[in-house]
Order: structure tokens, then sequence, then C-alpha cells
């Protein structure tokens, strides 16, 4: 019975150690499957938007889902890789994304996510530009941790104006609007 009672202390102990672990201010690990969609307008970089965020001309509007993995260590860094699907009017795509992050977590637990400068990279699959690589900003997300870490949800704090520039010269100027949904589902670091 003592030996019982001692192995259900242990456990307890042990879970509440990996508990503190994920609560702590500032330290966040592990893998986290993630989703999320977003809607965005783009126009022709060389047209692009005003300071107030209204196009200069005229707009393409589609719908992105994406789903993936992030993964989040305890130094303040991470990577994202994921698969996305785009939809407009006339066209149907998919993509594979990979990029580097830094996050900070504040005294009230607000989680920030920037996307390291130079770090991105996409791969169109599928639809009428397969075979071209693009480069993307990324934007700054922000949004709050569940208790013990088991999910995640982030967004774009603000609007702002991204830049797309594709393997064939083209570039764009596009505005997002979404959010990310993630859930652990591991204390690793793969």
């Amino acid at each position: 019975m003592l030996h019982r009672l001692c192995l259900l202390v242990l456990v307890g102990i042990t879970a509440s150690a990996a508990a503190s672990a994920h609560d702590h201010p500032g330290r966040l690990h592990g893998t986290y499957a993630m989703t999320g969609a977003s809607d965005c307008i783009q126009n022709s970089a060389s047209i692009g938007f005003d300071s107030t965020f209204l196009p200069k001309g005229p707009v393409v509007f589609f719908a992105t889902t994406v789903d993936g993995i992030m993964v989040f260590r305890a130094d303040g860094t991470g990577t994202v890789t994921s698969r996305s699907f785009t939809v407009d009017a006339g066209e149907g795509t998919t993509s594979d994304i990979s990029y580097q992050v830094n996050y900070t977590i504040d005294a009230g637990g607000k989680l920030s996510v920037k996307a390291v400068p130079g770090t991105y990279s996409s791969t169109t699959l599928t639809g009428p530009n397969a075979g071209l690589t693009q480069v993307v900003d990324v934007p700054d997300t922000s949004g709050f941790i569940g208790e013990g870490a088991r999910a995640i949800v982030l967004a774009p704090p603000a609007p702002s104006v991204l830049t797309v520039s594709r393997s064939n010269g083209t570039q764009y100027a596009r505005i997002c609007n979404g959010s990310l949904i993630m859930t652990r589902v591991s204390d690793d670091e793969r």
C-alpha cells in the first residue's frame, strides 16, 4: 500500500512539474498542430494600398486555409511547416510553406510571434502557378495560451500591407485577416 501511495505522489509531482514548465512566464516548448484561415485582398505592388489600407486600384479577393506544425522552443525561437490551400474566383492552388519565428510572452500571458526575416519559403504545388516559389511577408501575430499550454490562438493585432515576390519576377501587395488555432501534440521540439 505504501508503495502505491509513493508511486501516486511521484506521478503527481512529475505531472505538476511538467505543467509548471508550460505555465512558466516567458517560456513555451513543444510541437503544435495548427489550422487557420484568412481572407485577403491583393493587387500589383506598383499600385498597392494607401496609409489607411485602402487599395489604390482594383484588387483580387482570395481565401486561404492552412494546416501544419508549429514548434516552439524554450529559448524563444520556433519553426513553422505547413500546407496552404488558396481559392479565388478563377483558380485553386496548394503550396508548401516553411519559416522560422521568434516569440515572447508578456507578464499577462499574451503571446507575440514574429517571423524571422529572410526565412520564409513557399513552393506552389498545384494550379496555374505550379512550380513557382515565392517570398511573402508574414504578419506579426499575437494571442493567448490556454491552460497548461495545451492550446494557442493567434491573429494579427493590426492590419499591415504584406509584400509578395514570386520567382517569375511578379510582385504583389496584400492585406489579410485571419487566425490560427493550435493544439499541443507533443512536448518534444521535433
